[in-house]
């Protein structure tokens, strides 16, 4: 089951091969402005109890401090109680903690930031060693360029300084592959995974060079030293990859590493890696149940069967002939109205006979005679003046006067009435 399987690293997993207690990285840290060598601890529970201390500060702490029992009741689950006064005198000789008014008597204690910083400085130097420092420096170099808070003679010191830096780096790093067993390199390669120096410093000269040409020559040589580190960084990988393939243990390889073999190397050459290694022939064992229960699974739906068509029914009316009997019978209706209006006569000004009909009326009336004139199939034409006709009184208020002319059947009617044919009053 799946709880009950123990841990166990893969293929790909990322172990930290470095010194087991984690602190071969301050030694060389405080050396610069250590006292004495005895001074730096050994003990790995020291740097816990500073951290824990850290930590109450950070999650508890307040302007007013904590108080001594506060700091060690959060300090009891990684030290005992003579370790951690052992440690908190030394922390208040060194100002890690500090009385909240500077005065012998204070009970409450308040953290320097300081210290805190440098335990941020510490846990990067053991993830990813010093190389990851030279990649910040030359970003703020690169950033105070850009802003300008940083003078010419400012940023030629801070190229040089980032030079020498890695130069240091590269020679170390070479030195381990060439001349060190294979156990120190698997304790630094977690510091060597990732070469980001050659791109920033690519990115700092050119910004250098296009406003400070005098410092080409300084930039020249930093790029120079960071292709020198990149190449010290590949001798390491590759060093670490043919001990892997000896030893057949793909542990001491990080997952980018692994990643970049399988996508750079031909296919013969990853399969050199297998040539020595046995492998069970395949042997599969399939019950006659199994077969059945896949057969049961897999087999195809019954197929389906469709509904018998209905009886035929007997046709109904025609929708268009309908719709055009409909139409016709419209049109007959309309022309009747308008004939009605008009008392038979070829013209007719029908303005009194709306304004009689009640508003209702007058407008339905009005309307059949716009679609008769409307509808070629009609010989009638409708003249509509711009006239206004206000009866408040009346049934319809506002009216304009409306005259209907009947259209000749033929074009000899046009020719004999056209002297006689009488204007419209309104044109």
């Amino acid at each position: 089951m799946e709880g009950d399987l123990p841990d166990q690293p893969d293929l790909f997993s990322v172990q930290q091969e470095d010194d087991a207690e984690g602190l071969e990285h301050i030694p060389p840290f405080v050396a610069p402005v250590a006292a004495a060598p005895s001074a730096v601890t050994r003990d790995p529970v020291a740097l816990r109890i500073a951290e824990a201390v850290r930590d109450v500060f950070g999650d508890f702490g307040s302007e007013h401090g904590l108080s001594r029992g506060e700091i060690a009741q959060a300090c009891a689950a990684v030290a005992s109680a003579d370790e951690f006064d052992s440690r908190f005198r030394v922390f208040i000789k060194l100002r890690l903690l500090e009385s909240l008014h500077g005065k012998s008597y204070d009970q409450r204690y308040v953290f320097n930031p300081t210290s805190g910083a440098a335990l941020l400085v510490y846990e990067r130097l053991g993830e990813a060693g010093g190389v990851q420092e030279i990649t910040m420096l030359l970003d703020r170099a690169r950033e105070g360029l850009l802003n300008g808070s940083l003078t010419e003679e400012q940023l030629a010191a801070k190229i040089a300084q980032a030079r020498r830096s890695l130069a240091n780096y590269t020679n170390h790093l070479l030195r381990l592959v060439r001349t060190r067993p294979i156990e120190e390199l698997l304790g630094q390669r977690h510091h060597h995974a990732h070469t980001t120096s050659l791109e920033e410093a690519k990115h700092l000269v050119h910004a250098v060079a296009e406003q400070y040409p005098a410092l080409r020559s300084g930039g020249t040589r930093l790029i120079r030293e960071a292709l020198r580190y990149t190449g010290a960084v590949h001798e390491f990988h590759d060093r670490l990859m043919q001990q892997a393939t000896t030893r057949r243990d793909f542990s001491m390889l990080l997952p980018e590493q692994y990643l970049t073999a399988a996508l750079r190397s031909s296919t013969e050459t990853l399969a050199q890696v297998f040539a020595t290694t046995v492998f069970d022939p395949p042997h599969v064992q399939i019950t006659t149940g199994q077969i059945l229960t896949a057969a049961a699974d897999h087999q195809p739906p019954p197929p389906r069967q469709r509904l018998p068509r209905p009886p035929t029914q007997p046709l109904g009316p025609d929708p268009v002939e309908t719709a055009r009997a409909k139409a016709a019978l419209a049109r007959q209706r309309r022309e009747a109205t308008v004939t009605l209006l008009m008392a038979g006569k070829d013209e007719a000004d029908v303005t009194a006979r709306l304004r009689a009909l009640p508003w209702q009326a007058a407008v339905k009336h009005l309307v059949d005679m716009l679609r008769a004139a409307a509808d070629p199939a009609i010989p009638l034409m409708l003249d509509i003046s711009r006239e206004v006709i206000v009866d408040a009184a009346g049934p319809v208020t506002y009216a304009s006067p409306v005259t209907v002319y009947r259209i000749p059947d033929s074009p000899q009617d046009v020719n004999d009435d056209t002297e006689a044919a009488p204007q419209s009053p309104h044109e």
